[in-house]
């Protein structure tokens, strides 16, 4: 599994949402550019924790400045429209920066997930 990193300042902060009968859950953080950056057009990213991973943005507040580790997760969905394709930014692990852009003391990790359960596929084969 690939990881990927964004530093950026959070946006917004969704509540964790359930889904089905099994209880899988998610919960969305959008972060924007960082203060120091270079663009001059806004530029809001989605990330999406999933699972025991939701508790991860529990400490984290709107306006801190963030590191996300994530994955790029993609799924093809075939519904009574047609196929469609989904692909999702799903954060693994999240660090408030302090002021001059270092790591402070590290959010908690959340426990790691069981082998048998594939990464970034929902178990009712949701399309969100």
């Amino acid at each position: 599994m690939v990881t990927f990193e964004y530093k950026g300042v959070v946006e917004m902060k969704g509540d964790t949402k359930a889904f089905g009968q099994n209880g899988f859950t998610k919960r969305d953080l959008v972060v924007g550019n960082p203060p120091d950056s270079p663009s001059m057009y806004p530029n809001p990213v989605l990330f999406t924790f999933k699972k025991d991973r939701c508790a991860l943005l529990d400490p984290i507040n709107v306006g801190d400045a963030v590191k996300i580790q994530f994955t790029i997760d993609g799924r093809k969905w075939d519904g009574p429209n047609g196929v469609r394709y989904f692909t999702d930014l799903t954060g693994w692990k999240i660090e408030v920066l302090g002021g001059d852009g270092t790591s402070t003391e590290p959010v908690p990790e959340a426990p790691e997930v069981p082998a048998d359960i594939p990464v970034g596929e929902d178990p009712e084969n949701l399309p969100f």
